[in-house]
């Protein structure tokens, strides 16, 4: 127990030392090449900068998620011949393009555990809530909300309490209103409740919604119209999920406009960021401080979307290293430590066994997935000497120890 404790001591350090650093990946078009680019930068830093070349020609708008687990992005995307859904790996810059054409573009990672669910309406009035597993391609419907007058779900207006696994979407009803509904994952019961939002304007759309999984708050932005549905302005703000109402945090007055699909949230600052267009029409990153209900706006990548924020290391200091969900801890074995060139992984399963290497200052090295009793063998050849730890996830039951590699 306590080497963990060292092991957490000195990643939280590492974290806090670097905290104005907000790791963000997105799509932008090459005008160019007529071809997409996977750009990652630290926010409002033009110099960090990076821009890899992808064999995307499109994507689906909406599409993208951020899998924490093996700093994975995803999108649906378009090459010249073929579609289905793209991954990059922001470890390896490596990337795919699978068959899967199922991905919803209602969709959110649940960070203490690495699945993903979506919502989809495949007809109308009702809503289906799904585990969705990328490997293979498959959903697993998790249950149906029936929602009478409803024709389509909201864009962009879902998140996830990855402490209590419960996703969080705001839709509108038949009433009409506009609700926070509140999917519990974990249960093996489906139920769901649903709270009536008290509205700061005659009409509101709630959109980029995003969760705090540090505060268990839900940020948002709020778009305001009178009631001839003339639009007034957009405001950030923060809905209270238990009584409904609306608060207000920040008025954005000097932008006119947002790109779709460019809000994320940096769990370890308490950021919330978005990209608008200003009364000069130029796109400006917005960095929008939770704590002090303050901004910053500055740079963002030309022609950027689908932007994802990098919580990788949020999530190895609060979900993998400590364990807060139910899973069991697994008994597995590494030979030979120290070890060289090769590391052997012994693990008793019977289901798929994901394995991850962490270096003492929290990147991620190594992640591969491996089948049931399938050999885990690791190459180490391109990890310099250290201490390192390795962390092996198989169904719901997860475990950790550290290396060293000559």
């Amino acid at each position: 127990m306590a080497r963990f404790l060292i092991i957490l001591t000195f990643l939280s350090i590492i974290c806090m030392n670097g905290k104005a650093q907000i790791n963000l990946v997105g799509a932008a078009s090459n005008q160019n090449t007529g071809m997409i680019d996977i750009v990652k930068w630290q926010a409002l830093d033009p110099e960090s900068l990076t821009i890899i070349p992808s064999i995307l020609q499109g994507y689906y708008a909406g599409s993208s998620a951020f899998d924490a687990y093996n700093g994975n992005y995803y999108l649906t995307g378009i090459t010249a011949t073929d579609q289905g859904l793209f991954s990059f790996n922001t470890l390896t810059n490596e990337q795919d393009l699978s068959e899967v054409t199922s991905f919803s573009n209602i969709s959110e990672f649940d960070m203490s555990t690495g699945r993903m669910y979506d919502l989809r309406m495949d007809s109308a009035e009702y809503i289906s809530v799904n585990e969705f597993d990328i490997k293979t391609g498959t959903d697993s419907m998790i249950g149906v909300i029936y929602e009478p007058g409803a024709n389509g779900i909201v864009f962009d207006a879902i998140g996830f309490n990855s402490n209590d696994g419960i996703i969080y979407y705001v839709g509108f009803t038949s009433e009409p209103a506009i609700c926070l509904y509140a999917i519990p994952v974990r249960e093996e019961v489906f139920s769901f409740s649903r709270t009536t939002l008290i509205p700061t304007a005659p009409f509101n759309i709630i959109t980029s919604v995003n969760y705090d999984n540090v505060n268990d708050k839900i940020f948002a932005l709020n778009a305001t119209y009178d009631s001839l549905f003339n639009y007034t302005g957009n405001e950030i703000v923060e809905i209270d999920k238990e009584t409904g109402e609306i608060i207000i945090l920040a008025e954005l007055a000097d932008f006119t406009a947002f790109v779709a699909s460019s809000s994320s949230f940096d769990q370890n600052t308490g950021s919330f960021l978005l990209v608008g267009i200003d009364t000069s029409n130029l796109m400006r990153m917005i960095v929008f401080d939770t704590y002090t209900n303050t901004y910053e706006t500055g740079f963002v990548p030309g022609s950027v979307s689908e932007i994802v924020c990098d919580n990788t290391i949020f999530v190895l200091n609060n979900y993998i290293l400590t364990s807060v969900t139910d899973n069991k801890e697994i008994d597995f074995g590494v030979s030979p430590n120290p070890a060289t060139d090769w590391l052997k992984v012994i693990v008793n399963s019977t289901e798929d066994v994901l394995v991850r290497v962490y270096s003492m200052n929290g990147r991620l090295v190594i992640s591969k997935d491996f089948s049931p009793g399938e050999n885990i063998e690791l190459n180490l050849d391109l990890l310099p000497s250290g201490a390192y730890l390795v962390h092996v996830l198989s169904g719901r039951m997860n475990g950790s120890k550290k290396i060293q590699i000559l």
